[in-house]
């Protein structure tokens, strides 16, 4: 047993999504609601870049309504009823979801805080508003209203490094073990697949505290 083992805390998590998926957003709440609950223990969540859509091509109607069936059943929960279809049932659809992944990349470089504000105005731009985030004229004008540098924001959403590097991290994700999102990495050595009741991300939470402080070890949480 660690003698000390409180000075094994407190824990890094890394959650990888994308924010055009819905079950990312209520992994994210629901994460955080269970982290309050166990206070000192974990580090802020960080998030990690998982493009649903990595390569840019037009959805296929059958794509589109398995999307918008996703959204519906997560929007039948508790906590998802604010939660719209629209950006898969209307004409305009994202053909790829990494260009609002780099939006987020190029916000980080104003501070973690303008990256969590943008992260939370596009998830509501897509699955409330139905907007296609994807689209350059989008990512501008919710990043105005979001209060960013517009100057500083643009030329990082266009320099290639931006993108490179949010290339660079799904890929690292995906040679991980990580498949689908969300996907929540507990300090680097468990890694929880699929959305999960609140309830459920803090016993899982709490057990690992408990390997932490005894045995230790690695596991993926199916």
């Amino acid at each position: 047993m660690n003698p000390n083992p409180r000075e094994s805390f407190p824990v890094d998590l890394t959650l990888y999504g994308d924010v055009v998926s819905p079950w990312c957003w209520l992994a994210e709440k629901r994460v955080l609601q269970a982290v309050k609950l166990l206070d000192g223990y974990f580090a802020p969540l960080r998030h990690a870049p998982f493009p649903l859509r990595p390569e840019p091509a037009a959805p296929s109607p059958a794509e589109r309504r398995g999307m918008a069936r996703e959204v519906r059943k997560a929007a039948r929960q508790p906590d998802g009823a604010f939660l719209s279809p629209d950006l898969w049932t209307t004409g305009d659809a994202p053909s790829c979801s990494v260009p609002a992944l780099v939006a987020l990349a190029a916000a980080r470089m104003q501070g973690a805080h303008w990256e969590e504000v943008l992260r939370e105005r596009l998830r509501e731009a897509a699955l409330v508003a139905g907007l296609n985030v994807s689209r350059h004229d989008v990512l501008i004008e919710v990043a105005a209203r979001s209060g960013l540098q517009m100057d500083r924001f643009v030329a990082a959403l266009h320099a290639p490094g931006t993108e490179r590097a949010v290339l660079d991290d799904y890929q690292e994700a995906v040679e991980n073990g990580v498949e689908a999102v969300p996907a929540l990495v507990i300090g680097e050595e468990w890694l929880v697949c699929g959305a999960r009741e609140a309830g459920e991300y803090l016993e899982i939470l709490r057990r690992y505290i408990e390997s932490r402080s005894g045995l230790g070890g690695s596991q993926v949480v199916h």
